[in-house]
């Protein structure tokens, strides 16, 4: 695991609400999915089985207990 990762990647999942690219993002406590377009924020459960590159890539370097 890195220990500068990213606090922030793009993926190319689209947000429910308005198809936007939605965001992977993570705390000091928690990581979550947000739309940079409307606002909305949602947990990582619900994109887990669509989950693309750039998101696996952000897990691998996420400490579990953020999940």
């Amino acid at each position: 695991m890195a220990y500068f990762a990213a606090r922030d990647v793009e993926t190319t999942l689209p947000c429910p609400a308005c198809q936007q690219r939605l965001h992977i993002a993570r705390t000091c406590h928690e990581a979550y999915m947000y739309c940079p377009a409307c606002s909305g924020r949602y947990a990582l459960r619900d994109f887990v089985a669509r989950a693309d590159e750039a998101m696996e890539e952000f897990l691998e370097n996420l400490y579990v207990n953020r999940i």
